[in-house]
């Protein structure tokens, strides 16, 4: 039997899977990431995937290729990486020339949240489609864009970057990416407590305003006062909804995927958030580009990943 070896890196913990020649999973596990050198962690991964492979009595000899993905811009052509501020990388990193000699296997490098995108595509939410956008909606806003059933990578490798769409025309929370306005300001987890903040004022009653009083507001918060009702956590998370909606209809217009996917941490507020982006969508949307237009949550959770890894290996390798 020949094996597919996937990883999926994040700042604190490396997700790494071994699926079989049909990509089903086999093994996955967790290696911390620590604060490592590239170097060391990719000498880390290659030592823990070796290790697994001699507990199924197997070696790399019976392995097709390893997918990885990387919480930075990458060069999918090359394999570099140009920095990942959540690892700790600062300049480029041959994540591809390192981690292929280490294994003495082929390598195939791509963004983690363009990874997700095509788990989601492949295995969960957006199974059996060929055009599909997915939302990765965390402490920050990513993405991911399948069109007839590959990544999209744009001239740059920035194709899918969806975070910084420009929806919030006040212009008052600043990126990041140094700009103003950009989703990931008002609709990642940052994004929610910055509107809470902003709202508060309206709602002096709110079960919220002792953390919103104390500084320790969390997204997490605000989703769990949302299913309680709360006033000011409804009004946020519909604000919310409408931001994705808005970024959504950008995509609907340029792509016109027949699903959108909405996944990450701040999904969790189920279809208290989805039933308000589903709602304000055709609202915002030029009609043709909205007509049939599917939105789901995502169903792979911190899978996605592996998942949208194990793919790539089978459409760039195998």
């Amino acid at each position: 039997m020949k094996y597919v070896l996937t990883a999926d890196l994040g700042g604190t913990s490396c997700k790494l899977g071994i699926f079989d020649q049909e990509l089903e999973l086999i093994e996955k596990w967790r290696i911390p990431t620590g604060i490592n050198s590239e170097t060391e962690l990719l000498k880390e991964i290659a030592t823990s995937f070796q290790k697994q492979l001699e507990k199924m009595e197997s070696n790399v000899d019976e392995c097709i290729g390893i997918g990885i993905g990387v919480p930075g811009p990458v060069n999918f052509k090359d394999g570099v990486v140009n920095g990942a501020v959540n690892l700790g990388w600062k300049g480029k990193v041959d994540v591809k020339g390192i981690l292929s000699n280490l294994m003495n296997l082929e390598v195939i490098v791509d963004n983690d949240a363009n990874l997700a995108a095509l788990g989601e595509q492949y295995k969960g939410a957006g199974k059996n489609y060929s055009n599909v956008a997915v939302l990765t909606i965390g402490t920050g806003v990513g993405g991911g864009i399948i069109s007839n059933r590959e990544l999209m990578h744009g001239f740059k490798g920035a194709s899918g970057e969806v975070g910084h769409l420009k929806v919030d025309h006040t212009e008052q929370f600043q990126c990041n990416c140094g700009h103003r306005g950009c989703l990931e300001t008002v609709a990642s987890a940052t994004g929610i407590v910055n509107l809470c903040y902003d709202f508060q004022k309206d709602f002096p009653e709110s079960i919220l305003s002792e953390l919103i009083d104390a500084g320790t507001l969390s997204s997490r918060d605000v989703i769990t006062a949302a299913g309680q009702k709360d006033p000011l956590a409804l009004k946020v998370l519909n604000k919310v909804g409408y931001f994705i909606a808005l970024g959504l209809s950008y995509i609907a217009s340029v792509v016109n995927p027949s699903h959108f996917v909405i996944g990450g941490g701040v999904s969790d507020a189920g279809h208290i958030l989805l039933d308000s982006v589903i709602s304000q969508f055709p609202t915002v949307t030029f009609p043709p580009a909205a007509e049939g237009i599917n939105i789901v949550l995502a169903e792979l959770g911190n899978d996605a990943g592996i998942y949208g890894a194990a793919r790539l290996v089978e459409q760039y390798i195998k």
